[in-house]
């Protein structure tokens, strides 16, 4: 069995919702392993919003907490998901071909352009026999299929989140550098402030 991050993504929006109800139906008839989904849309306001999900005995509150799917959909919602994002927008819109760009991009930015502004999809951590479980029902649906495995998504996530650590360490230490500039300008100011006040001060002691 093949544990894979998958999406099906559709222009309908009720599209989604049934393929996650025959997500939910297929793994009842052990067709596949269904570990948790979501279903998210994209429109150009708001970004990405996670609208509905599934977990297989996770707690009912916040099911998708700690788990792989959870912070792919963080990345999807979060800043990293907006620079991201916007990087494959204009690298599909480039001069390189759609193919060539996709084979360039990062998987994150693959899944990224998988669902586009205006779409409805559902995202699935999966355990797969074969893959035509899923791709008939995306084929019945009207929709189209991005599947990647579970394992090499996690690596670029955790590097992700590692890199996102990183620029946030910088950009504190940036932060101070700045203000330790700032102060430093005023340093003069203030100590030729000090010192004439203390010469008008001293000018007066001398009467």
């Amino acid at each position: 069995m093949q544990e894979n991050v998958v999406i099906l993504t559709f222009a309908e929006e009720s599209k989604a919702y049934q393929a996650l109800s025959e997500l939910k139906a297929a793994a009842a008839q052990t067709r596949l392993k269904l570990v948790n989904a979501v279903v998210i849309d994209r429109d150009a306001a708001t970004g990405f919003r996670a609208r509905d999900g599934f977990s297989d005995g996770a707690p009912a509150e916040g099911p998708l907490i700690g788990t792989l799917l959870g912070s792919l959909i963080g990345i999807f919602g979060g800043p990293l998901g907006v620079l991201l994002g916007g990087a494959s927008g204009a690298l599909l819109g480039s001069a390189v071909s759609s193919s060539q760009a996709v084979d360039r991009a990062s998987l994150i930015d693959q899944m990224l352009s998988a669902v586009p502004v205006g779409s409805t999809a559902v995202v699935a951590t999966v355990g797969e026999f074969a893959d035509e479980v899923l791709d008939g029902l995306a084929a019945k649906l009207g929709g189209v299929v991005l599947r990647r495995p579970a394992a090499a998504v996690m690596a670029e996530v955790e590097s992700l989140r590692e890199a996102e650590d990183a620029a946030a360490r910088e950009a504190r230490r940036v932060l101070r550098e700045q203000r330790k500039d700032e102060w430093s300008a005023k340093y003069e100011s203030w100590k030729d402030e000090v010192q004439d006040k203390w010469e008008a001060l001293k000018l007066k002691l001398k009467k």
